[in-house]
Formats: structure tokens, C-alpha cells, sequence
């Protein structure tokens, strides 16, 4: 088995001729970041013409493979062996590396090159950039020592993994079903706890809610909590940060209870910016704008804390528990959301949070249904936490066994791949 850098192997971001000879006109695949996961979950559905994407973009061919350039993304194993690519041609994220294979080396034995263990390490240690932005360098991949062995080997190797990691892969499939049915059936369990049907049809204003109970009462947000909100303090004063106060964002709810903040501010915070209230423990703070599914999120304040902009505080002051409320917001979330307005990203508003409406039993039926969803979330968690924990096997499972198979420490030809341990 010989050793040979990887620039001799593969061509490191090559040129794409095949992109120049697309009229402007013609359409082609378009593949942003949240489209490349390996497998079944590769999205190439996408598409572009020539003219929208002539510049600012990667591009690549069928045959290539794709390595992510960026943190988490690199250290995730994601990188693809891309084929049936619109016209045989593509272009994505510039947080792609290409690895064009040249004729020593197999393409599905150089993706699994890019999915070991070493590889992985290696990348990771020569990352460069801020934290959060730190990216694999093109030094790496092009100095990155492979130990090649003949065709023919890198062929039965690649022929052995295939087969295995296809058994791992459809685990993992399976596993993270049981993830999604788990959570839709929460979610199912909410909704139905949080809005009972009766006899009772609901006003029109509240399209999402079929029916609601007789003894029930249709209560306004506005009318039953004071709402506020809150600011972001200027970064570049030191005084401002470090401080005895929470300052929760967005991007601090996680639909529980709140139970730490990555930030905290001064006194001198809340006197420079009026806007900065303390709220008390046990508020409900709602997002109203953020990234992906943050927006609409909820989360129940542990302790006194502000806020940011983005977030909306509700307090209760009337017939409506925040715990209750919690699930409430929870179960209608995708409705909720629905209704966010303004051009470019809809947000929602504290305006449009008090003219809500909220189906309401007495507060001792509210403690019931809390108590009984609390105790089924707890258990939801439990058998949660399990299939994380298969998950994560089941990845060292198959990053390991792809280790020992590229690497020569297990003979293919009689392997079964079963009983390999990282």
C-alpha cells in the first residue's frame, strides 16, 4: 500500500468547464448547505438558471466529491459522492470543498477517505477563523497523506462499505423516526389537551381552533397579561456586560423552562436603555422573530431576567397561568406563526401576540392539564434522551468502521462489518 498526498490523488477545487458551456438561459442543480447530507437525505430537487448563479457560487460535476468547508457542518461528516446532477452540473454553497477523483483513485473510495476518523481530526485541527466561522483550509485537503491501495482493493473496499453502511444508514433512518413520531404525537397530545371540542364551535377569528368546551372561557392575551419587551445593549461597551442580570435572546428559548443565559448585563445597562426591564421569574417570553424554527419558540423565565428585542414577555395578570399558556403557544405554534406579518420575513408582533385568543378551563383544571402534559413530556424526554444515545452509537459505529476498512486494519473479503468497535 503506497502513500501519496491527496493533490496527486484529486483534483482541489477544479475548474468546471461543463458550467461555461450552459446557455444562460438553462436551468441547473442548486445546492445550498441545508440540501447536502449524505445518502438519502442529499437534496438535488433544487434548481437555477446559468444567469443567477454565474458568480458568488461553487461549482461541480457529477463524480465530484463534495467536502463541507465550514464548522459544525465539517465535523458532522457530511461530505457527498454527487451524481445525477441536473445536465451532469452544479453549483452550491462557497462552504464547499471539491474533490474532483483522478484515475488512481475510486470516487466512493475517496468519499470514504473524507468520512474517516483521521480525516475528520486532522480537518478540525487546521481549522482557521473566529469562532463559530472557522473553516478547513485548502492547504489540508491538498497536503492530506492517503494511503492508497490498488484499484481493485479500493473497489471491494468500497463495495464492503457500501453494503455496511447501508445497513447503519437505514437504522439511523429508522431511529430518527422514532424521533419525529414521538415528538408529532407531543404535539398532538397538546393541542388536543389544550383545545377540547365540544358543542361549542369557536369564533371565525380563530380559524386553528375546532371546537371548545361549554364550561371553557375564550380569553384575550391582551386581557390577561401585561406584555413587554426589551433591547439589545451596545457590544463595544464592556460596562454594559458581565453584570448580576440574565439577558435572555431568542435564541435562548427552548420551549422549557429557561434555566440559564449565555449573556448577562450591568446596572449600567438598565439605566443607559429605558427599554431594558426586569421581568419577573416565571414570565412567558415568546419569539417573535429569529432564524428557522426559532421564531414562535417559548420559554419560562427561572429567574428575573431581560430581555432582547426580539423576544415578547408575558406576565399574567388575569385567569391565564404562564405554564398553561406555555402549552397553549406550543400546540398552535405552525398557527401562531401563520399570522406573522411585514415584507421580506414576516415577524410577529406584541401587538398581534395580545390579540390572540386562548380557550381557558378554571385554574385548577389548567394545574391538571400542566401536570399530566409535564409528566408525559418528562417521560417524552426519557425515551428521547435513548434514541439520542443510538443515534450517536450508531454514527461512531459507522465512522469507525469506515476507519479500519480505508485504513487496512480489517480484511474486507471476509469481514462482516458486525462486530467492529471504534
Amino acid at each position: 500500500m503506497s502513500t501519496l498526498r491527496l493533490r496527486h490523488l484529486a483534483d482541489i477545487n477544479p475548474l468546471t468547464p461543463a458550467f461555461n458551456r450552459l446557455a444562460n438561459e438553462e436551468e441547473l442543480t442548486f445546492l445550498p448547505m441545508e440540501a447536502v447530507w449524505p445518502g438519502e437525505r442529499l437534496d438535488l430537487s433544487w434548481r437555477r438558471t446559468k444567469a443567477s448563479v454565474s458568480t458568488g457560487y461553487t461549482r461541480f460535476q457529477n463524480g465530484d466529491v463534495l467536502v463541507p468547508k465550514i464548522t459544525p457542518t465539517f465535523e458532522a461528516g457530511r461530505s457527498v459522492l454527487i451524481h445525477g446532477l441536473h445536465r451532469g452540473v452544479g453549483v452550491g454553497s462557497t462552504e464547499l470543498h471539491v474533490l474532483r477523483p483522478g484515475p488512481l483513485i475510486d470516487q466512493r473510495f475517496l468519499l470514504y477517505v473524507a468520512n474517516t476518523h483521521s480525516f475528520l481530526k486532522q480537518g478540525e485541527a487546521e481549522m482557521y477563523g473566529v469562532a463559530g466561522q472557522q473553516r478547513v483550509p485548502d492547504r489540508f485537503l491538498r497536503d492530506l497523506p492517503v494511503q492508497l491501495p490498488t484499484l481493485e482493493e479500493q473497489r471491494r473496499i468500497a463495495d464492503f462499505l457500501d453494503a455496511e453502511t447501508n445497513r447503519i444508514n437505514d437504522l439511523q433512518w429508522r431511529t430518527a423516526r422514532q424521533l419525529a413520531l414521538l415528538q408529532e404525537q407531543f404535539h398532538e397530545m397538546m393541542r388536543r389537551w389544550t383545545t377540547v371540542g365540544n358543542d361549542e364551535t369557536s369564533p371565525t377569528r380563530i380559524p386553528w381552533m375546532p371546537k371548545m368546551n361549554s364550561n371553557w372561557s375564550l380569553l384575550k392575551v391582551g386581557h390577561q397579561f401585561m406584555t413587554g419587551s426589551g433591547t439589545t445593549p451596545t457590544s463595544t461597551v464592556a460596562e454594559y456586560f458581565d453584570g448580576p442580570y440574565w439577558w435572555i435572546n431568542s435564541a435562548d428559548l427552548n420551549d422549557g423552562e429557561v434555566t440559564s443565559s449565555e449573556k448577562k448585563i450591568t446596572d449600567r445597562a438598565l439605566n443607559d436603555f429605558p427599554a431594558l426591564k426586569l421581568h419577573n421569574h416565571g414570565s412567558l417570553v415568546i419569539a417573535m422573530y429569529g432564524q428557522g424554527a426559532t421564531k414562535g419558540k417559548v420559554g419560562l423565565l427561572a429567574n428575573q431576567a431581560c430581555v432582547n428585542q426580539a423576544c415578547c414577555v408575558l406576565s399574567p395578570t388575569g385567569r391565564i397561568s404562564t405554564q398553561y399558556a406555555r402549552y397553549w403557544f406550543r400546540a398552535h405554534k405552525e398557527s401562531v406563526v401563520a399570522l406573522a406579518q411585514g415584507a421580506g420575513q414576516p415577524n410577529l408582533s406584541q401587538e398581534l401576540i395580545r390579540s390572540l385568543w386562548i380557550p381557558t378551563p378554571d385554574m385548577t383544571e389548567q394545574q391538571k392539564i400542566v401536570f399530566y402534559l409535564t409528566g408525559a413530556e418528562e417521560q417524552l424526554s426519557r425515551k428521547v434522551q435513548l434514541l439520542r444515545e443510538r443515534e450517536n452509537l450508531l454514527a461512531e459505529r459507522r465512522q469507525a468502521l469506515i476507519t479500519a476498512a480505508v485504513t487496512g486494519q480489517i480484511d474486507v473479503s471476509t469481514a462482516s462489518g458486525r462486530g467492529i468497535e471504534e
